[in-house]
């Protein structure tokens, strides 16, 4: 029987395949080479650029900090996603989650269950509104699996808010604690502003492929850039590779061909973003290593707590399968 874990990987491999044959048929060097140039060349739009990601990172940290509590500097929320994306852009898979939640739990003085709580409902949001934004990108398009995409989100939408009621959950202390503190804030005014938060960053985050159009002067509307980067960031659950190298590739080109751009400027456009957002993720990392230093073996006994644990989970799943 194909688990989860396999059907992820699977997807994995074959948008890395993907993205292997349209290096091979479209990539030149030079041409990349001369495009990053460009980045440094047009002052303006690599600003802009710069500002509108870096702005969608605060509006995260800002948006996990009214979830998981004000009483803890907005500096360390910063950092920990700083890190976090540093991490996701050095290792081949994505655990920068695992130092996300040990930050939290170092220096907000919280557990390593609540701090790793609150880090998972930020991840589940993120994908929540990567989800909407793509469904109504779907829609719009009337593409066959527009059907299917809304029931998903009704379907998850629907579990999310009604989970805590449900009889089966009373069964689970530990899911019952969880659900409870989930309700609790955001059935409050804190989860309009914590879901207009992380909206308004994934709409700042789309100025970095936007600027991109802008460089090197391709033509497609800004609504439609915002929605292909958010099915380009939702891919990024198929991470298996430094930064999602490949896939990103894969799942941006395919995006933009779907909105009328050649496959080759697609393509090229995809690859650009991407380096930016690699040159970021170094310079933001080091700017979070000078300001709030981590020894190496934390950030390891993080990462190893929080992937013993999957690996835990996914060992029992299988026992109660059998």
């Amino acid at each position: 029987m194909l688990t989860k874990k396999r059907m992820i990987q699977s997807i994995a491999i074959i948008l890395v395949v993907c993205s292997i044959v349209i290096t091979w048929q479209w990539f030149d060097s030079k041409e990349w080479l001369r495009d990053v140039g460009l980045l440094f060349r047009r002052p303006k739009w690599f600003a802009f650029m710069v500002i509108a990601y870096l702005a969608s990172f605060l509006l995260k940290a800002a948006a996990w900090r009214i979830y998981a509590g004000q009483d803890v500097k907005f500096s360390f929320y910063f950092h920990a996603i700083s890190y976090s994306l540093l991490v996701n852009h050095v290792l081949p898979i994505k655990v920068g989650d695992g130092v996300r939640t040990g930050l939290l739990m170092k220096n907000g003085r919280k557990s390593w269950e609540d701090a790793l709580h609150s880090v998972a409902v930020m991840r589940l949001l993120d994908m929540l509104v990567l989800g909407v934004i793509g469904g109504i990108g779907i829609v719009r398009m009337g593409l066959p699996s527009s059907w299917m995409w809304v029931t998903l989100l009704a379907s998850g939408t629907a579990i999310l808010a009604t989970a805590h009621y449900l009889p089966v959950i009373r069964k689970f202390p530990f899911v019952v604690k969880h659900s409870a503190y989930f309700h609790l804030k955001m059935l409050s005014g804190k989860g309009l502003a914590i879901l207009g938060l992380i909206t308004f960053s994934w709409v700042l985050e789309a100025g970095v492929i936007i600027a991109v159009f802008q460089i090197i002067n391709l033509q497609l509307g800004s609504i439609s850039l915002v929605w292909a980067n958010s099915m380009t960031i939702a891919g990024q659950i198929f991470h298996i590779t430094p930064g999602g190298i490949g896939t990103y590739e894969s799942t941006m080109s395919g995006s933009l061909a779907l909105l009328g751009i050649d496959g080759k400027d697609a393509y090229r456009a995809a690859l650009l973003s991407h380096t930016f957002k690699f040159l970021f993720a170094y310079a933001l990392g080091g700017y979070s290593l000078l300001r709030m230093p981590l020894h190496f073996r934390e950030m390891k006994a993080w990462i190893s707590r929080v992937t013993s644990q999957t690996k835990s989970q996914s060992y029992n799943k299988v026992r109660k399968e059998d």
